[in-house]
């Protein structure tokens, strides 16, 4: 039986400097979904100090009117980034369009182990992480361009 992981309470401003997450999962608290045919989406804010499981949003694609990438994307309109096993061009463009930047992670890991790297590229981001965090381009651009920043990192798309 697979143990959905339960929610804890957040209040929006309550961990300054941080981002929403959600991850793709199919089972537990493993990154393991394809963003067109994974069961439930993990919601985490994140920052450089702590990590909090915020919301877990079941997808129903029955609820889909005609585009089930657009319904999904609708699921997770306020996070700033998505953790996906993997995901079709289509699909990735509309969650880009959305600004949402999803990451592709092929091999199935806990999600812990993604928001702890996550949490240290919160410390110096590369400049597309700065921008999802608010940074204004100044800031951004401070930031080293040659830093060896961690591939999960990347940006997609």
């Amino acid at each position: 039986m697979i143990t959905i992981p339960t929610p804890q309470p957040y209040t929006d401003g309550e961990m300054p400097d941080s981002i929403r997450v959600a991850c793709a999962s199919n089972s537990g608290e493993l990154l393991n979904g394809h963003f067109g045919s994974c069961e439930r989406f993990l919601v985490y804010q994140v920052s450089q100090a702590e990590y909090r499981l915020v919301d877990v949003r079941e997808v129903g694609d029955d609820e889909a009117e005609e585009d089930k990438n657009a319904y999904r994307a609708s699921l997770i309109l306020d996070c700033q980034v998505l953790f996906i096993a993997s995901v079709g061009g289509p699909a990735a463009a509309k969650i880009v369009k959305k600004g949402i930047h999803p990451i592709k992670q092929p091999t199935v890991v806990p999600t812990s182990e993604l928001l702890v790297k996550l949490q240290t590229a919160l410390q110096s981001p590369p400049p597309w992480l700065g921008k999802v965090m608010g940074k204004d381009a100044e800031t951004r651009a401070r930031f080293s361009s040659d830093d060896d920043d961690d591939e999960l990192l990347e940006a997609e798309g």
